[in-house]
């Protein structure tokens, strides 16, 4: 967090310093003793925070102090400022001033507060100020997972994972990769809709060069085996269309990856040691190995994905899946989503995939055995594409 101060008073302007370092530890502070600075300084940098007095000199080794009340309007809500939008909050030990300052600023979305050294009325509004005008962290990468059980995952990996937290109403752990700062998303409830809003939001907070998905999916038999980890190199949502008396008919709007990732990432799956590092120290318990196999055995390919709003659990259901794409090799709920949103964000360059392994075939056998290893192979794979700069 960056803040500009505006001070000529040396106690006051220690006390309000402070004060946010100690609620707010990794802040950065700059201090203006008199106005002619403050206008530099606010007019060549963006800030975080803006905190001002109302009464200060107006030149370097002036005496005599001046209010500025119009002055600091001019000057930072001017449409030309970089601080034009900025949160400012004005703390001033001079209430005559402040009060017929009172209705200029709180049309701008100026706060006033009243100052006195021997109290501690004025901390609590500055505090709150300071925290509300916290950024969002700006994220390399961010990977979304629909579940909770897809981002614990990552803790089998070698990567510094942080603890869960709230992050503008994300759901939100950090990650460190190759040197790379990212976040794992986990949503509030798994599905397309969900995935779209979380996905959006995280592009325009968090501003990453890359959003991507792990965890699991279905496999269509014959195209794609238990544990295969499915990169979407184009993706559609299989469930949109219109229902008519003959029955569903579709509206299959593709999503592609880009194609600078697409080649990205086919020259590093192909390569053999690739798998192997995937492969390497991922133990399956007795139930985990799936019918007449005895080790661990998959495949990372790239091939076309559809995702729907709702669970597969019908031979039926899935026979109209596999009739939309003859190549498609697996489907899930939430993949078109992430592309989707990456699609239409401002950010032309952002790269995006999805990569996911298979659990299930979508028909009435379905269970929960695969789901431990197949969410650390997805995730595997992830790690080591972002580590490799996909």
């Amino acid at each position: 967090m960056n803040v500009l101060i505006l001070e000529d008073n040396d106690n006051k302007y220690n006390h309000i310093e402070a004060t946010l370092k100690s609620n707010v530890p990794d802040c950065t502070v700059k201090r203006c003793e008199y106005f002619s600075k403050f206008v530099i300084d606010s007019s060549k940098e963006k800030f975080d925070l803006v905190v001002t007095d109302l009464l200060v000199p107006m030149q370097k080794d002036a005496t005599e102090a001046f209010e500025v009340t119009q002055e600091i309007i001019d000057t930072i809500r001017d449409t030309e400022s970089p601080n034009f939008s900025t949160p400012v909050i004005a703390i001033t030990a001079f209430n005559d001033v402040a009060e017929q300052s009172y209705e200029k600023f709180n049309r701008l979305d100026i706060n006033i507060v009243f100052y006195a050294e021997d109290s501690t009325d004025w901390v609590n509004a500055f505090i709150l100020k300071a925290k509300n005008s916290i950024p969002a962290p700006k994220y390399d990468f961010v990977i979304f997972c629909a579940l909770e059980q897809e981002a614990e995952a990552y803790k089998n990996l070698d990567c510094n994972l942080g603890p869960p937290q709230c992050i503008q109403n994300l759901n939100c752990r950090t990650l460190e990769i190759n040197g790379k700062k990212g976040g794992i998303i986990v949503p509030p409830r798994m599905g397309l809709v969900n995935a779209a809003i979380t996905c959006a939001r995280a592009i325009d907070i968090f501003n990453p060069e890359l959003i991507c998905m792990s965890g699991i999916c279905a496999g269509i038999e014959g195209k794609a085996n238990i544990y295969d980890v499915i990169i979407s190199e184009m993706c559609h949502q299989h469930d949109a269309g219109k229902w008519t008396s003959d029955g569903f008919v579709p509206e299959v709007n593709t999503v592609q990856i880009l194609h600078s990732t697409h080649i990205a990432i086919n020259q590093l799956i192909r390569n053999s040691s690739f798998l192997e590092s995937i492969k390497d120290g991922v133990v399956l318990k007795r139930s985990e190995y799936p019918t007449d196999i005895d080790e661990l055995s998959f495949e990372i390919v790239i091939g076309p994905t559809s995702s729907g709003s709702s669970v597969i659990a019908s031979a039926t259901i899935l026979e109209n899946i596999t009739a939309q794409h003859r190549k498609n090799s697996s489907f899930e709920m939430e993949a078109y989503a992430l592309y989707e949103a990456a699609r239409q964000s401002s950010n032309q360059n952002l790269r995006y995939f999805s990569a996911k392994s298979v659990v299930d075939n979508g028909d009435e056998l379905k269970s929960d055995h695969y789901h431990r290893v197949a969410c650390i192979l997805s995730a595997k794979t992830v790690c080591q594409l972002i580590a490799a700069g996909v």
